[in-house]
């Protein structure tokens, strides 16, 4: 059974690593549904960010990203802690920020990203730098001011290679 697993896990690790080279194109986690960067691409996220992040001033493939790895491009997706939508935003949590946005509704797509994006400029601003920003939306503004480097982070440095990744498919 024991030989079983290992087998198992080499031959996930063999076509994750294959995946990586095919092409010349740069592979991703599998665990989240995707290998290539093209498989993270939506049409109405990117015309949603793109004029959402031009309000903010914030990189659009970085709004991408996030909403790729906090619900997969699902505009309606709920979290069995009551984060709703593309950007996973708990109204809970961000009442406020929906009323003065003018946003009823986080399942509709503009208005969810609106959110989202207000929030993470907000914190942005806090910290100075988009990698702790990142920690922050995902774990909490504790969890960032107790981050010695936000690179350690997964979460943050896998968004922000996706980002990178997406802003060279786009030709920036």
């Amino acid at each position: 059974m024991r030989h079983m697993k290992l087998t198992r896990a080499v031959i996930v690790a063999s076509a994750v690593f294959l995946a990586a080279h095919i092409g010349g194109k740069k592979a991703y986690q599998a665990s989240c549904g995707y290998e290539m960067a093209e498989q993270t691409e939506s049409r109405e996220v990117i015309s949603l960010t793109e004029t959402i992040a031009g309000q903010y001033h914030i990189c659009p493939e970085t709004l991408q990203a996030l909403i790729f790895y906090e619900s997969s491009n699902r505009r309606t997706v709920v979290s069995r802690w009551g984060d709703v939508g593309y950007m996973q935003v708990n109204p809970r949590w961000q009442k406020g920020r929906m009323e003065r946005l003018g946003v009823p509704d986080l399942s509709d797509g503009y208005g969810n990203i609106l959110v989202g994006t207000d929030y993470l400029v907000e914190l942005c601003r806090k910290y100075g730098d988009i990698s702790l920003a990142l920690v922050a939306y995902n774990k909490g503004e504790d969890a960032a001011s107790h981050c010695a480097d936000p690179w350690e982070d997964e979460y943050s440095r896998k968004i922000l290679e996706l980002s990178e990744e997406l802003e060279r498919m786009h030709g920036k």
